[in-house]
């Protein structure tokens, strides 16, 4: 199982998030799980309450866990409880969500970490493997002319220094990746869906769409084998059956032609006339009675035997083809 994650950076309005979510869901072909990192503004225009979001990462990046990053952790882990063994989780997170993700990323497991892809865009955090070498997957996207390349040192040093880093295998992709700036403006090029991250993350749903075809895949072919495994146990069923009612219809036999034996003296005993043999007439009424009784046992032994051989001929009609 695969499944996307998301969490906005600053200065976003509930219905901002919830448009945001909409068209993350159509680049990624699946439902966005999205945290609504919240914003003090009111209005576009409300420059105070831009100011408090402004205060809030400069705590953030100064370490302060906040409500945000205990939501996070949470989300997540909610999330990567529910995957399955080898299950998987894409984790988008832009500008002032970089740093929450950033923060959360310390109070999960290992193991809870091997199962996410960190993927981020203008982070005002860079998720890198010396900080966190657990994670499955992580990229930074930086446009070159993103401001929050100010804030975070060791991806303005990648970019001026050409050193893309990544992990100690050299076919790994690296840990930055730099774009051209298509708009111009640095405030237009940092949007996640603007004209510079806006490629990027098309492709990055390409690749989760891949990915999670793959997984069905893997689903689909562990599903055969246990139905294959299924198919071959009701074979050896069927043949077990098979082999105790071969058992049973012998036993059957043996036991007719005893009880055939036995009834056979009984009716001779009769017809000569127990009396005259010196057994009494209630003797003879039992033994009368012995041989209805065999009668009566040996029919039923027949009729339950021909309809579990019937039944078993029917299964093996319907799994043997």
């Amino acid at each position: 199982m695969c499944r996307v994650s998301w969490i906005n950076g600053i200065a976003h309005t509930p219905s901002d998030v919830s448009e945001m979510a909409a068209e993350l869901s159509k680049l990624f072909s699946d439902r966005v799980h999205y945290l609504h990192n919240p914003s003090s503004m009111s209005s576009p225009a409300d420059t105070l309450g831009y100011m408090r979001d402004l205060s809030q990462c400069t705590a953030q990046k100064l370490g302060k866990i906040t409500n945000e990053v205990n939501e996070l952790t949470s989300h997540l882990r909610s999330l990567v409880s529910s995957l399955g063994s080898k299950g998987r989780l894409v984790h988008i997170a832009h500008s002032q969500g970089a740093l929450i993700t950033y923060l959360a990323a310390r109070h999960l497991t290992p193991e809870e970490c091997s199962k996410i892809e960190v993927i981020c865009f203008g982070g005002a955090a860079a998720i890198t493997a010396l900080e966190f070498p657990h994670f499955r997957r992580r990229v930074n996207y930086y446009s070159v002319n993103d401001p929050l390349l100010h804030v975070v040192p060791k991806a303005a040093q990648a970019l001026t220094s050409g050193l893309l880093f990544g992990s100690n295998n050299p076919s790994d992709e690296p840990e930055y990746v730099f774009l051209s700036a298509k708009y111009g403006d640095p405030i237009v090029d940092h949007g996640l869906l603007g004209p510079t991250y806006s490629d990027a993350i098309a492709s990055e749903g390409r690749r989760y769409a891949s990915l999670r075809s793959g997984v069905r895949s893997q689903l689909e072919r562990g599903q055969d084998r246990v139905d294959e495994l299924a198919h071959l146990i009701i074979l050896a069923v069927i043949a077990a059956l098979r082999r105790l009612v071969q058992f049973l219809v012998a036993v059957r036999d043996a036991v007719r032609a005893e009880f055939a034996d036995q009834k056979l003296l009984l009716t001779a005993v009769s017809t000569l006339g127990m009396s005259r043999l010196g057994v009494g007439e209630e003797r003879c009424d039992r033994a009368r009675r012995a041989a209805r009784a065999w009668e009566v046992t040996t029919l039923s032994s027949y009729v339950g035997l021909r309809a579990l051989s019937f039944a078993v001929e029917l299964i093996t009609s319907q799994h043997v083809a």
